[in-house]
Formats: structure tokens, C-alpha cells, sequence
């Protein structure tokens, strides 16, 4: 895939706070909070947000473009969301060390292709959700398109690479697990990297340092993937759970591989793109699936996730506001990133 040679910058924008903001109830008792309250500018929380905003992944993988302007979109839908009463109740005094904004990574591709941009992005990406991981937060990324994926991975292993000296002992490593709820496996050949390509690029890496692959995704359409694919993913191990499964396997079994899969390592790299569910769900997604998953059925495995206490990093992925309708995708990767947050807090 041929790109030009373009001199774009990459910048690490500051939160924007004025994203947070919700309705004001001032006849209603203290318990009356919505998250718009309780976020603050990152600075060690339990929990750190970190956005995305780039679409030359999606770009060079030839799809809808537009999902660089969903981060700050999905914030605004989880901003008006109420904080739950156990969560008020456990943490009290503390709420204000829940939530922090560690701004967004911006690419500003031209929209064109772009040379190094995409890998650029990732690394800046990376070195953020590096400093959340090693200060003990836990990072939620905001995408963006699905190359959010890689950058993810490359963040995660910075932090345990400095933390168990990875480059001097290769066994001194924790096992990593990757889950990923996606229509695609996203394990492509390609000249460069894309958004159909970061699991592959990931089983590469850990190749490289002797380590297992690990990789489960849940969702797969075998409308999506190309025979070839399945091929790699065959070749690779990975643990592939349908979209059909998930409709026609009862919830105990899907349960139970899912579960199996957790115990065989150390730590979950947990990541959702949103195409996993129906299009008349998510209508804004840069591939919109016809068939999906149930939200009610991704929501569930991932709290049943996220309370195994080893998910160390987690990010949405491929929102695309430009062909939202009534702001619906936001809202539902909102009500996710709801699920996650509450979850990781109330298993700490």
C-alpha cells in the first residue's frame, strides 16, 4: 500500500474538562453524583482515561473513516451517567481518586496516508498508557480505530518490561492474555500496519521475546474473515468464539472457556470494538456488523472479566461518530466503559 511522505504532527493534547459536564440536581441529596463530578486531570487515580484520536489505521485498512473524534464524544455520554451507590458507599471520602483524564493522542493525518504516522501515534499512545500502568492505574483507552490495539499491547509491555526487567530474563515475564470482542480477528498481512493487523503485529512481538501468544476474540463473524484468516488464526492458537456461539451456545459454556482462558495467564489485555455488536445497535462503527452479538451478552462477560482481578489495561475501539444516529454507538460504549470502571473498582 503505497503512503506519501507527510510532515503531521502527533501531539499529546491535556484533558479537556470541559467535556465533563451533566445536569445539576440541587434539590437532591449529596448522593445524587454523576461521573461528570468526580473527573479530575490524571494524576495517579485508580483509573485513567486515555484517548485515540486517530483513523489512519482504518484508513489503510480501507474503511469508514471518522472515529478520531470519538473520544471525546464517548466521554460527554459517560460523563451524564450516575456513579452507583455501592461505589459511593465503598469509597466515600475517596470518590475524587477514582477517575482521572490523561487527555487524548492526536494524529491529524491530512486525511491522507501518511508515512510512520500511524506507528508514531501508537508509541506517544503507548508511552501514556506506560506511566498509567506503572503508577497502578488501571488505563481505559478511547478509540479511534482498532490500532489502538497495538499501542495498547506496547504500553502494557513497557510497564512490565521496567517492572520485572523483561530484556534481562525472558522468564521473569508474566504470561499476557489478549481478549478481544470483534467481528474481525484482525490478524492481517500488510505492508504496513492497520487496523486490521495489531494481533498479528502483537503475536510477532512476543515471538520475537520468546513469549506465548494468547489470544482469544470473541464475536468472529465468518462473514468477516477471509478463509485465510482463519487459516492464521488456526496457526496462531487463538481461541475463536463466534457470533453464532454467542447466540446458540448456552452462557455456562461460553462461560467456562472464557474463564479457562484467564486462568492460563497472568494478565488480560482487555479490548472491545464496537463493530462486535448488531448495526442497529451500533450504528456507527467503521465496519457495521448485520449479524453482532447482544449487548446484554458483552456486558456480562465483561464483568465476569474484569472480576477475575487480573484485566491490567483495557480500550474501546472504532466508534465512528460520523455515521452515528442519535448519538446511539456513544452511548452504548459509555454504558460499557460504566460497566468496566465499576467493576475494576468494586474487585480492587
Amino acid at each position: 500500500m503505497a503512503v506519501t511522505n507527510m510532515t503531521t504532527p502527533i501531539s499529546h493534547t491535556p484533558a479537556d474538562m470541559t467535556q465533563w459536564t451533566g445536569r445539576a440536581e440541587p434539590f437532591e441529596t449529596a448522593r445524587a453524583r454523576y461521573w461528570y463530578q468526580l473527573a479530575q486531570p490524571y494524576e495517579a487515580q485508580h483509573i485513567g482515561l486515555i484517548g485515540f484520536a486517530c483513523d489512519q489505521g482504518v484508513r489503510r485498512n480501507q474503511g469508514r473513516v471518522g472515529a478520531r473524534a470519538a473520544p471525546s464524544l464517548i466521554r460527554r455520554a459517560f460523563a451524564t451517567l450516575p456513579v452507583i451507590a455501592d461505589l459511593q458507599q465503598r469509597f466515600d471520602s475517596q470518590l475524587s481518586t477514582l477517575l482521572g483524564d490523561a487527555g487524548d493522542i492526536h494524529c491529524d493525518d491530512n486525511d491522507g496516508f501518511a508515512d510512520n504516522i500511524l506507528e508514531q501515534a501508537q508509541i506517544k499512545y503507548a508511552d501514556a498508557v506506560s506511566t498509567i500502568v506503572k503508577q497502578g492505574g488501571l488505563p481505559i483507552g478511547l478509540g479511534g480505530g482498532h490500532a489502538i490495539a497495538y499501542g495498547s499491547f506496547l504500553g502494557l509491555w513497557q510497564a512490565l518490561e521496567k517492572a520485572n526487567d523483561i530484556t534481562i530474563s525472558t522468564n521473569t515475564a508474566p504470561t499476557i492474555g489478549i481478549i478481544n470482542f470483534d467481528a474481525h480477528l484482525d490478524i492481517r498481512q500488510s505492508d504496513v500496519a492497520t487496523s486490521g493487523t495489531p494481533f498479528r503485529q502483537i503475536a510477532e512481538h512476543l515471538d520475537a521475546h520468546d513469549q506465548p501468544f494468547h489470544y482469544c476474540c470473541i464475536g468472529v463473524s465468518r462473514f468477516s474473515n477471509t478463509a485465510a484468516l482463519f487459516d492464521r488464526a488456526e496457526q496462531l492458537g487463538v481461541q475463536v468464539i463466534s457470533d453464532e456461539d454467542c447466540h446458540y451456545q448456552p452462557w455456562d459454556t461460553l462461560a467456562e472457556r472464557v474463564k479457562s482462558f484467564v486462568n492460563q495467564v497472568d494478565i488480560i489485555y482487555l479490548t472491545i470494538d464496537m463493530d462486535c455488536l448488531p448495526a442497529s445497535v451500533v450504528p456507527g462503527v467503521s465496519a457495521p456488523a448485520a449479524y453482532g452479538i447482544d449487548l446484554g451478552f458483552v456486558e456480562r462477560m465483561v464483568k465476569t472479566i474484569m472480576a477475575s482481578g487480573k484485566v491490567k489495561i483495557v480500550d474501546i475501539a472504532e466508534i465512528n461518530p460520523t455515521f452515528d444516529i442519535d448519538s446511539r454507538s456513544c452511548k452504548v460504549a459509555a454504558r460499557l466503559l460504566a460497566a468496566i470502571v465499576e467493576q475494576h473498582l468494586l474487585s480492587a
